[in-house]
């Protein structure tokens, strides 16, 4: 696989579904994609050698919270910088998370043409495709 832009993007969702097709729109777009389906999983794939230049964290996932993610990747030197985007199903969580620092909050059903933008902002650069 040949990929366009350098940057690597997690993503944290415990939908299969949804995971998968974060993974393959991401992919398309020429970046490296790699997911997690829980928070435990995505703390530790942070703690690999090769970083995330950005991670989508689903607000609601299995074992740990989205905001408690957020809480442990900004006491950690190694994953404080990393940005995020905050996907989620409920309602009014900017307020919850804005404390955190996050780069967005998408709302479920995401519209890729919001994401793509989301990324664009935190990542800059040009996408292969764009979405009308």
């Amino acid at each position: 696989m040949l990929y366009l832009n350098a940057e690597y993007i997690l993503i944290v969702e415990d939908e299969l579904r949804i995971r998968y097709m974060l993974q393959e729109v991401l992919r398309e777009l020429g970046y490296k994609a790699k997911s997690a389906s829980d928070g435990w999983e995505c703390l530790k794939m942070v703690k690999a050698p090769e970083k995330p230049s950005l991670i989508l964290l689903d607000y609601q996932i299995p074992g740990i919270t989205g905001t408690e993610v957020l809480s442990m990747l900004e006491i950690d030197d190694a994953t404080r910088e990393i940005p995020v985007i905050m996907i989620s199903g409920t309602d009014d969580i900017q307020e919850l998370v804005r404390d955190y620092g996050v780069s967005a909050v998408l709302k479920k059903p995401l519209d890729l043409k919001d994401l793509m933008e989301a990324i664009r902002n935190v990542l800059g650069g040009n996408l292969k495709y764009k979405f009308e």
